[in-house]
C-alpha cells in the first residue's frame, strides 16, 4: 500500500510542475489551488509514509546523493519532520527574497510545496537548481531586450545593498518583471527529479 502513497507524492509534485509552469507562463501567475493542496498533501503523505521520524532519518546517505535508496520501492527515510524541513527550508529562503521584493509570493508557495513533497534535501538541490535555471533566462531576457548592462548593474546593486536596491528600483528592474521564476522553479526542480531517478 506504502507503493502507492509514494508513487501519488511522485505524481502530485509532476502535475504541480507542469501546471506552475503553464500558468506562468501562460499569464504570470500561479494559483494558490495548484500549490497549497499540494502542500498540504505532502505533510499528510510524509506522516503516511514515515510516521514523525526525527532529524537523523532526513539525512542524506552516501547512497541517497545519488539515488533515494528505496525498501520494496519506497523511499524510506522521507517522513513528516523530512516535509516539514522542507517547507521551513523552501520557506525561509524564498520568504527571505520575497522580503526584499525579489520573487513573488507565487514563487514562495510553489517552493514550499515542492519541499513539503520531497523533503528538505531535495529542496535544497531544486532550489540551486532553479537558481541557475532563473539566471539564465534573466540573462536571456536581458539580452533579448537590450538591457544586459543596466541589469547586471541592479544585480551588483541588489547583492551589495539589498534594501536600499528594493526601494530605490522597486518595479523598475526588467530581469524582475519579465522573467517567469515560477517556470525556472518548475525546471530546475524537473531537472534534479530526473537526475535522481536516473535518467541523466
Amino acid at each position: 500500500m506504502l507503493i502507492y502513497f509514494d508513487a501519488a507524492r511522485e505524481i502530485i509534485l509532476l502535475a504541480v510542475l507542469v501546471a506552475a509552469a503553464y500558468t506562468d507562463l501562460a499569464s504570470g501567475k500561479v494559483h494558490n489551488w495548484v500549490t497549497l493542496p499540494a502542500t498540504v498533501a505532502g505533510l499528510m503523505l510524509g506522516y503516511v509514509l514515515g510516521g514523525v521520524g526525527g532529524v537523523s532519518q532526513t539525512l542524506p546517505s552516501a547512497s541517497a546523493l545519488a539515488a533515494s535508496p528505496a525498501v520494496g520501492g519506497v523511499k524510506q527515510d522521507f517522513c513528516l519532520v523530512d516535509s516539514l524541513l522542507g517547507v521551513a527550508l523552501a520557506g525561509g529562503v524564498f520568504g527571505l527574497f520575497f522580503l526584499y521584493g525579489a520573487f513573488g509570493a507565487a514563487d514562495v508557495k510553489l517552493a514550499v510545496a515542492i519541499g513539503a513533497l520531497k523533503g528538505w534535501y531535495f529542496a535544497l538541490l531544486a532550489l540551486m537548481a532553479s537558481a541557475l535555471v532563473g539566471g539564465v533566462l534573466a540573462l536571456g531576457v536581458l539580452v533579448w531586450k537590450g538591457q544586459l548592462r543596466r541589469g547586471l548593474l541592479d544585480s551588483l546593486v541588489a547583492i551589495v545593498r539589498p534594501g536600499k536596491a528594493a526601494k530605490a528600483r522597486e518595479g523598475a528592474s526588467p530581469a524582475r518583471l519579465t522573467v517567469p521564476y515560477c517556470f525556472a522553479i518548475s525546471v530546475g526542480t524537473l531537472w534534479v527529479w530526473l537526475a535522481r531517478a536516473g535518467v541523466f
